[in-house]
This record gives structure tokens, C-alpha cells and sequence, in this order.
């Protein structure tokens, strides 16, 4: 048995030791009861008390969804899926700040799309609950400290006060990074435009969900969405302006035996023309790009821009960022 963080009704964290077994260990084991379809599919929610964030609303809303799927096989899957980041990835969350860390998998590390993307679909249900809108507010301001403190982090170590230990990055050695970072903050330094896009995504996906802007008075939201759009505008750039080269914004590079985890011209990509786009390292999948204007990327970018934008301008605040933004999104 391990240590896991584990959560009272309502969602409050609590550290229970001896108690649980790891996700991964049981997962790895079909539990009853099966679906009575013909496929047989265990049920692979862990028991309440292992649950990270419990959430009446989301269980009332497993009840009604199931009860409209006839096939019992397909009804199991969405039970066992739908409540899946609550039930085993909220590794720490203060609920009186708010401070929400979702580790993705088996690490204990939070990657910036991923966590937005985890809780994206229940985003319907936070307008009526404050319990599960407290816990997406928490994400975004815990993104919004990550990406102020290193924007070009793609995934994230969880913060000492949260009292989680970091983990150690098996792939993070013989590694040239630039900009520096430190592991004891960032878990993976695998620069991705998607992680911008879905920092905003989140943002402002929550804002039209719940009209809720606290985190936009977030000092270090404002300050992420500042570094971020500045970032965006150097590697619109040229690799040659005509006269030089132009001075690099990110690079990496590894020693190892496999292309897509290193990256081509000492680690800063293949060169490029200026066309609008926006230049990444790697792509979703975290595999090195070979051509640096990755097309779904920027196409993911261009609208959380502009739904950026709009959500300042109706929010009449920061008329600057608001203009850079949509500026961007227009360029692309």
C-alpha cells in the first residue's frame, strides 16, 4: 500500500496512509460488478473513501446520463471514464485559496494541457456547484503561478506548500535547456504552443461556464498572459532577418537515440521564413517537430487568442493584452 491523497465528502484533501493502493496498482486488476452487456466491463471506479474529490453534482449526473445509454457495455465505460480526473488525479487541493495540482497518469506532475483538458468536461456543471467551480478556479491559478514562474514549461512539479513530493524526471538528464529551469519546479521543459493555447482555453472556457473573473485579478495571471503573448511574438520571427540571425527565444536538446526526443539546429529547430505562425519545439504528443510551424497548433492557439480577447473586452480590463491578442490571433 502508498501513500495517496484522498478527499472527504465535498472535496476537502486529506493524506491517508495504509489505507489505499496506488491507481496504478488498482487499475491494473478488473473489480466487479461487470456490465451485463457482452463484453463484460468492470467497474474501475476506486472505492468512495479513495476517491480524490467527491462530488454530489457529478454523481447525480453519472445517474441521469447513464440511465438515457441502452447498452449496458457503453454505460459502464461512461461511468467508469466520465468521473476518472475526480475520482484519481486531484493530488492536492486548498480550496480556501484557491489551489487546485491534477497529476496526469501515474506522476506526480501536473501538465498544462492535460489538467486544462481533464476538467473541461465538467465545466457545464460549475455554474451550480461551488465546490467543483472552487476546484477548476484552483487549476487555472495554479497554471497561472507555473506559467509566470516558467512559461516555457510544458509540465510542472507539484508546489512545496501542497507537501507532495516531486518527482524525478527519468528522461530529465543529459539535457541542454534554454532558458534554465529548475527540477524541483518544472517536471518536463518540452516547449509546446498547445500548452499556451490551453492555458487560455481554461480560462476563459471557465469564465463563459460560471462569469466568474477572479482569476483575472490574479497577479501572476496577468503577469503569465503578459510573458506569454510577448514569447508568442519572438518566435513569429525569422530565423534570419536579413542581415543576422535572429537571437534564439527556446531550445533543447538530449542526448539519446531517438529523433523525436531531441531537436534539429542545436537544439532550436529547423530555420523558418516569417508567415504569422508561431514557431513550437514539440508537439502535443511530446514528440520534437521537424517542421516548427506545427499548422494544428497554431490553428488551437489562433481561437484561444481570440476567445482571450473577447473575454477582456467584455470584461472591459487589461485593454492592452486584449488588443495584443487579438493582433496575434489576426497574424496567425
Amino acid at each position: 500500500m502508498k501513500l495517496v491523497y484522498i478527499s472527504a465528502i465535498f472535496g476537502t484533501a486529506r493524506a491517508v496512509s495504509g489505507m489505499c493502493p496506488s491507481y496504478t496498482d488498482y487499475s491494473a486488476v478488473p473489480h466487479g460488478p461487470y456490465s451485463s452487456g457482452a463484453q463484460k466491463i468492470p467497474s474501475m471506479r476506486p472505492p468512495l473513501v479513495c476517491r480524490t474529490f467527491n462530488n454530489p453534482t457529478i454523481e447525480s449526473a453519472i445517474r441521469d446520463i447513464s440511465s438515457s445509454i441502452k447498452d449496458p457495455d457503453w454505460q459502464q465505460l461512461f461511468s467508469n471514464i466520465f468521473p476518472n480526473t475526480l475520482d484519481t488525479t486531484v493530488a492536492w487541493h486548498n480550496s480556501s485559496a484557491p489551489f487546485t495540482f491534477l497529476v496526469t497518469g501515474d506522476i506526480t506532475a501536473q501538465w498544462i494541457r492535460d489538467s486544462s483538458n481533464q476538467v473541461l468536461p465538467y465545466l457545464p456543471y460549475t455554474a451550480t456547484d461551488s465546490d467543483l467551480s472552487t476546484l477548476v478556479l484552483g487549476l487555472i491559478n495554479m497554471q497561472a503561478e507555473e506559467l509566470d514562474a516558467y512559461p516555457f514549461g510544458n509540465a510542472f512539479q507539484p508546489p512545496t506548500r501542497s507537501g507532495l513530493k516531486p518527482t524525478q524526471n527519468g528522461i530529465g538528464v543529459n539535457l541542454n535547456v534554454f532558458p534554465k529551469f529548475d527540477n524541483k519546479a518544472v517536471f518536463e521543459a518540452k516547449f509546446e504552443i498547445d500548452s499556451f493555447a490551453s492555458f487560455f482555453q481554461v480560462s476563459s472556457s471557465y469564465w463563459r461556464a460560471t462569469r466568474d473573473a477572479r482569476f483575472i485579478y490574479n497577479e501572476a495571471w496577468e503577469s503569465a498572459v503578459s510573458k506569454i503573448l510577448d514569447i508568442i511574438v519572438l518566435l513569429q520571427q525569422p530565423t534570419y532577418n536579413g542581415r543576422v540571425l535572429n537571437k534564439p527565444v527556446v531550445g533543447y536538446t538530449r542526448l539519446t537515440s531517438e529523433a523525436k526526443e531531441t531537436q534539429f539546429g542545436s537544439g532550436l529547430g529547423n530555420p523558418v521564413k516569417y508567415t504569422g505562425m508561431v514557431r513550437t519545439l514539440f508537439r502535443p504528443s511530446d514528440d520534437a517537430t521537424i517542421l516548427p510551424f506545427l499548422v494544428p497548433a497554431n490553428a488551437f492557439l489562433c481561437v484561444e487568442l481570440e476567445h482571450l480577447s473577447n473575454m477582456l473586452k467584455i470584461l472591459r480590463v487589461f485593454p492592452d493584452i486584449r488588443d495584443k491578442a487579438m493582433k496575434l490571433a489576426s497574424q496567425i
